[in-house]
């Protein structure tokens, strides 16, 4: 089945509670699915989901967002998407909130209802047909988000490589 159909059909992580052992299955098998290779970047995962979504994603930070409670959020409209983010405080940080909003597309969460009321982002010309909220910091959809964020976090980071072999008979001399 081809990826992005696979994507559509695939229910939001709702409905009753999920223990984390559970979460983490689902949120593996979903991983075991997507093709960003062995060594992903953020442009490269960014990409392939605007190419699977079938349209541009926009990242734009927004200077005015303290961070306190939200860092991240998601807008819908027609032909894009925005993902909105507070100043970061690294480049790690600004990694992980826009990878837990990618997470939250990954895994279908646009399609849930949203508490916040849809208003018109300045810059942008249309109000947003969707914007993706969270009612709790610890319901599934989020934690789902976070552990998928988390492990394409570790996926991006480039790997230590392995301790060159003795050349120079350092460890003879330094035992």
């Amino acid at each position: 089945m081809r990826l992005k159909v696979w994507l559509n059909r695939m229910p939001p992580l709702k409905g009753l509670p999920m223990n984390d052992r559970k979460i983490r299955r689902s949120v593996r098998d979903v991983l075991d699915q997507l093709a960003f290779g062995d060594h992903p970047d953020l442009n490269s995962i960014k990409s392939w989901l605007e190419t699977t979504r079938g349209r541009p994603i926009t990242i734009v930070e927004m200077p005015t967002m303290r961070g306190d409670d939200i860092c991240g959020l998601c807008f819908f409209y027609k032909n894009h998407d925005v993902v909105l983010h507070t100043p970061p405080k690294s480049s790690l940080h600004l990694q992980q909130i826009i990878l837990h909003e990618f997470a939250h597309m990954i895994l279908n969460h646009q399609v849930t209802a949203t508490s916040l009321e849809l208003m018109k982002l300045p810059g942008f010309p249309d109000i947003p047909l969707k914007v993706l909220g969270r009612i709790s910091f610890d319901d599934d959809e989020e934690a789902a988000a976070e552990y998928l964020a988390d492990l394409l976090t570790a996926r991006i980071v480039p790997r230590r490589p392995e301790p060159l072999a003795d050349q120079d008979g350092f460890n003879k001399v330094f035992g």
